[in-house]
């Protein structure tokens, strides 16, 4: 098994990457796949600006520990994104291309026809709007489908979109959203979806008490009022076990869904990677939150294993 975590050239560009993959190693206590991309997106929500020369130095510094890398994309503008492919792969690197929605279509033509293995970005505006997303989708995958390339969806975790549709790989960020706004999820393989509700709702953690502990919860914590909230007569040491309680049943959650999605569509692995899809990676921008995700999921990975 392993855990799989998507990190950003952005927020980690300072991060010794090899000391970080070796910790997260050691939490999970198996084999970690890396997914690098630019973060471009979040940095032009923030004002700054991501340079080639330093992408492509970054990833070259840490080629051996990065297993998947995508393109740096220019949002709204297909040639630059082309150009800037070409400059990483002539350095040397194997990124992933990256189509954007709103592209004309000849330009998905064109990628599928070279690659087998490309990334589909620009989906997060949609998010209201699922059913016209999906049309855009399906229509990729038809495309893609005369070639037998593969998608990572960027931010697809839209349940009806990544159960109905069959791609290599997708992630999410919304993983970590629970311990920012209290939300504990648990993932439900027999019915196929996500259970959510609010930390201190007692009758809720009552009612999946079973569920809790599987995702390595303690439904009596969950149910109390201010589980995982900093309070006056709350120590130190109880808050971060309960915010690290959260945090980690979070990512078992997200961890099982992708071996659900994995089970459900079996997608070969493009040449050059060996796993089958769907890969689900958890992406977030501090390490600190990968930390209990990775010791839960990997706990929860050795109490699944047979001996």
């Amino acid at each position: 098994m392993t855990f799989r975590a998507l990190t950003s050239f952005h927020y980690f560009r300072e991060r010794d990457m090899a000391d970080l993959a070796a910790q997260l190693r050691t939490l999970y206590g198996g084999d970690v796949h890396l997914f690098a991309d630019s973060g471009a997106f979040s940095a032009a929500t923030l004002g700054a600006t991501i340079s080639l020369p330093d992408y492509r130095a970054w990833l070259t510094d840490w080629r051996p520990v990065i297993t998947t890398a995508a393109t740096l994309d220019v949002i709204g503008d297909h040639q630059a994104t082309a150009r800037n492919t070409e400059a990483l792969e002539a350095a040397g690197l194997t990124v992933l291309p990256t189509f954007h929605v709103g592209t004309p279509w000849p330009v998905l033509e064109a990628l599928c026809a070279r690659y087998r293995y490309l990334a589909l970005g620009g989906m997060v505006p949609f998010w209201r709007r699922p059913k016209e997303l999906m049309r855009w989708l399906v229509h990729a995958f038809r495309i893609a489908r005369e070639t037998g390339t593969v998608f990572h969806g960027f931010g697809q975790t839209n349940l009806d979109i990544i159960k109905s549709l069959p791609f290599y790989s997708v992630d999410s960020s919304t993983w970590a959203s629970g311990a920012r706004y209290g939300k504990v999820r648990i993932w439900d393989d027999v019915r196929g979806r996500m259970t959510e509700f609010q930390a201190g709702d007692h009758r809720r953690a009552q009612q999946h008490a079973g569920a809790l502990r599987a995702h390595g919860m303690d439904p009596v914590l969950v149910g109390r009022r201010g589980f995982a909230i900093r309070q006056d007569g709350k120590s130190d040491e109880e808050f971060y076990r309960e915010d690290a309680m959260m945090r980690g049943s979070n990512g078992v959650a997200y961890h099982r869904l992708g071996l659900y999605l994995t089970a459900r569509h079996q997608v070969p692995a493009p040449p050059g990677w060996d796993s089958p899809g769907t890969c689900l990676y958890l992406a977030d921008t501090h390490f600190k939150n990968f930390v209990p995700a990775a010791s839960a999921v990997g706990e929860h990975t050795r109490k699944d294993t047979p001996v």
